[in-house]
């Protein structure tokens, strides 16, 4: 087991080793690191291609990540709990996807939770069947055409 801010230190090493010596950016990506440990509790990292990392409560990365930033900023609350928390991330998605319509295809969906039994992290990756029947308990699934039935 390693803390999550250390797993996020040493790829972030590595990243700007090839940044500065080899003047590459092999990753090519922005990353984020989600976990728990029973000292800091459940920590968020974000990195850069560059290897500059940074904790957050919540964050995004992507396409219209400034819309999203500015959407957490304003609902994201400290004492959040899961449901609430799941509803911000599908009314984030919903506006900010390059898409008329979200589905399972195009959006995958996890989270991490603390088990009340083992008090240990568990995390769930949500089936697409799992993800269309968040979409549609949000109200933000496919629209059957009536043309089609």
């Amino acid at each position: 087991d390693i803390p999550v801010e250390q797993l996020a230190q040493r790829l972030c090493d590595l990243k700007q080793g090839y940044t500065q010596y080899g003047g590459l950016r092999p990753f090519g990506v922005s990353l984020l690191y989600a976990g728990w440990d029973p000292y800091f509790q459940f920590q968020l990292y974000l990195s850069d291609p560059s290897g500059n990392y940074s904790g957050w409560k919540a964050t995004c990365i992507g396409a219209n990540n400034g819309t999203a930033q500015s959407l957490l900023k304003q609902e994201y609350k400290e004492d959040i709990k899961v449901e609430e928390a799941i509803a911000l991330v599908m009314k984030v998605m919903s506006k900010t996807m390059d898409s008329t319509t979200l589905g399972s295809e195009k959006l995958e969906f996890a989270t991490l939770t603390l088990d009340p039994e083992t008090k240990k992290p568990k995390a769930k990756i949500y089936r697409p069947a799992e993800v269309d029947a968040l979409l549609a308990k949000h109200d933000l699934g496919k629209k059957e055409d009536a043309e089609m039935k």
